[in-house]
C-alpha cells in the first residue's frame, strides 16, 4: 500500500499495485460497516411495523372485551382465534388486569401490570420480556370500563421469532447479492485500472523503442490530460540532454580546433630547439616553447570555463560583493599586466555592494574582462575597474586601447572572434565566457567608447537585487 502523507511509493512497489489497493482496501473496511448500518436500519424499520400492527390487534381486543357486571369477570366478545389469525394466535398471550391489581382475563405468566410503566390515555406502551423462556413482545394501554370504578390495563404480547426470521431475511437480501457483485465490482475495478494504467505502459514503449542517440520530443497529443505533463517533463528532460550533448560536442570541436594551432606551434619548437646547437638559439626555441605551453594553457583554462558557463547544472546563488569580486580578479591579472607594463586601477566603494550570483563564475567574468583590456591594450597603457550601484550593481571595465568599431561590437561576444586591426594574443573566447555568465545571472553587457575617444569600455549591469532571484 502506498506511504501516508502523500509520500512516495517505497522502491520496487507497483504503481498499478498501489491504485488497486487504495480502491480495494477502503471498500473492504467500508462495506462491513455499511452491511451492519443496513441491517440493523431494516430491523429497527421491522420492529417498528411490527409494534404498529401488536398496538393496532391490542386496541381491537380492548373495544371487544365485555362487561355483564361489576361482579361477573370480564369475558372477550370474540375468540381470540378469530380475531387473529389462527397462525397467529398461539402465538400471542392476552391478560386483562384491575388498575391497582387483581386478574380479570387472561393469562397470569404476563407481567404484573402494577410493576410496570402504565402508558397515559389512549397511548401505548411496549416491553420486551420473557415468558415461559420465549421471547415476547408485550403491548399495554389503559381504558375505561363502564361498570368499574378503576380503569383497566389491557396487554397483548407476540412472540418475537417472526421478527427475528424478518431480521435474517433482511441480513440475507442483504448479504447474499452483495457476495455475487462484489466480486463483479474488483474485477471490474482490476479491468479499469488495467486499462486507466496502457498510456503509461505505451510511453514506456515509446521510450524503449527510442534509438541511442535519438532525442525527439514526445508526442503529447492523445495522450490523457494526466499523462500529458508526465510527457512535458520527458520532453524537457530530452531537450536538456539535447542541449548537453550539443554543448559537449561544440566544446569538443571548439577544443580541437583551437589546440590544434598551438600545439602545433610548440611542437615545431620543439623541433627546432632540437636540431640548435648554439645555446643563444636553444634559448630563444625554449622561450618561444614556454610563450606557446603558456598560451596553450590559457587557452585550455578558457575553454573549461565556458564549458562551465554552459553547463544547463542548475547554480546555488548566493549574496556576493561586486566589490570583492573585481578585486579577485585584478589581482589575478596583474601578473600579465605588469608584463606589458599596464596600469591597473580599481574603484569600488568599500561598503558591499551585494549581487546574488554564483562567485567563482562572476569572478571568472570580470577576470575574462580584465584579462581581454591587458591583451589587447598596447604596452604602457592603463585599465580601469569601476564598481557602482548598490540597488542596480554595475562593473565596468575601460582601458585605452584601439577599442572596438561599432559595427562589430556585438560580434565580439561569438567564439573566436577577433576584431580586425586590434592585434592582441586573445583567444577569442573570453569574451563568450563574459556573455554566458551574465545571461546566467540576468545581467547585460554593453560595449561602449569612453569620453577621450580611445579605447572600449565594457559596462555589466545586474538586475535590481529587490527583482533578482537565485
Amino acid at each position: 500500500m502506498a506511504e501516508p502523507d502523500g509520500k512516495a511509493p517505497r522502491a520496487g512497489t507497483s504503481l498499478f499495485g498501489e491504485m488497486f489497493d487504495w480502491m480495494i482496501v477502503p471498500f473492504l473496511m467500508i462495506w462491513p460497516l455499511t452491511t451492519v448500518l443496513t441491517y440493523l436500519l431494516g430491523l429497527a424499520l421491522a420492529n417498528d411495523a411490527f409494534d404498529q400492527a401488536l398496538a393496532q390487534r391490542a386496541r381491537a381486543v380492548a373495544e371487544l372485551i365485555d362487561w355483564p357486571s361489576a361482579e361477573a369477570d370480564a369475558r372477550l366478545g370474540i375468540d381470540l382465534s378469530t380475531l387473529l389469525a389462527d397462525e397467529d394466535a398461539a402465538r400471542h398471550l392476552l391478560r386483562v388486569d384491575r388498575l391497582g391489581g387483581g386478574l380479570l382475563l387472561g393469562d397470569d405468566d404476563l407481567p404484573d401490570p402494577a410493576a410496570a410503566t402504565l402508558p397515559r390515555g389512549r397511548a401505548i406502551a411496549f416491553q420486551s420480556t420473557d415468558v415461559r423462556e420465549q421471547p415476547m413482545r408485550v403491548a399495554r394501554l389503559t381504558i375505561a370500563s363502564p361498570l368499574l370504578a378503576a380503569p383497566v390495563v389491557v396487554q397483548l404480547a407476540e412472540q418475537t421469532h417472526r421478527r427475528s426470521e424478518l431480521a435474517r431475511g433482511i441480513f440475507r437480501s442483504i448479504v447474499v447479492p452483495q457476495l455475487v457483485v462484489i466480486p463483479l465490482m474488483v474485477l471490474l475495478m482490476w479491468l479499469g485500472l488495467k486499462r486507466g494504467t496502457r498510456p503509461l505502459l505505451r510511453l514506456r514503449q515509446a521510450l524503449l523503442d527510442k534509438r541511442a542517440g535519438d532525442l525527439a520530443p514526445l508526442d503529447a497529443k492523445g495522450q490523457p490530460e494526466e499523462v500529458v505533463p508526465l510527457v512535458h517533463a520527458f520532453n524537457d528532460m530530452l531537450a536538456r540532454a539535447e542541449r548537453e550533448g550539443e554543448a559537449q560536442r561544440r566544446f569538443i570541436a571548439n577544443a580541437a580546433h583551437q589546440l590544434r594551432t598551438p600545439l602545433a606551434g610548440v611542437r615545431l619548437q620543439a623541433e627546432l630547439a632540437a636540431r640548435q646547437s648554439d645555446p643563444a638559439a636553444l634559448r630563444e626555441a625554449m622561450a618561444r616553447i614556454a610563450e606557446g605551453t603558456e598560451r596553450t594553457a590559457h587557452l585550455v583554462n578558457q575553454l573549461l570555463s565556458l564549458a562551465r558557463s554552459e553547463s544547463g547544472a542548475p547554480l546555488a546563488f548566493a549574496p556576493c560583493d561586486l566589490g570583492h569580486v573585481a578585486r579577485a580578479a585584478l589581482g589575478m591579472a596583474f601578473p600579465a599586466a605588469q608584463a606589458r607594463q599596464i596600469a591597473l586601477s580599481c574603484d569600488a566603494p568599500d561598503d558591499s555592494v551585494p549581487v546574488m550570483g554564483h562567485a567563482e563564475l562572476l569572478q571568472e567574468l570580470a577576470f575574462n574582462l580584465i584579462d581581454n583590456a591587458v591583451r589587447y591594450t598596447p604596452a604602457g597603457g592603463a585599465v580601469n575597474v569601476r564598481v557602482t550601484g548598490s540597488d542596480a550593481p554595475e562593473l565596468v571595465v575601460a582601458d585605452n586601447g584601439p577599442g572596438i568599431p561599432e559595427a562589430e561590437r556585438a560580434l565580439v561576444f561569438e567564439r573566436f572572434y577577433r576584431a580586425v586591426g586590434t592585434g592582441g594574443t586573445g583567444s577569442g573566447i573570453g569574451l563568450a565566457i563574459v556573455k554566458e555568465i551574465a545571461t546566467r545571472h540576468g545581467a547585460t553587457v554593453d560595449i561602449g567608447a569612453p569620453d577621450t575617444g580611445t579605447g572600449a569600455v565594457f559596462r555589466v549591469r545586474f538586475p535590481r537585487q529587490s527583482d533578482s532571484k537565485p
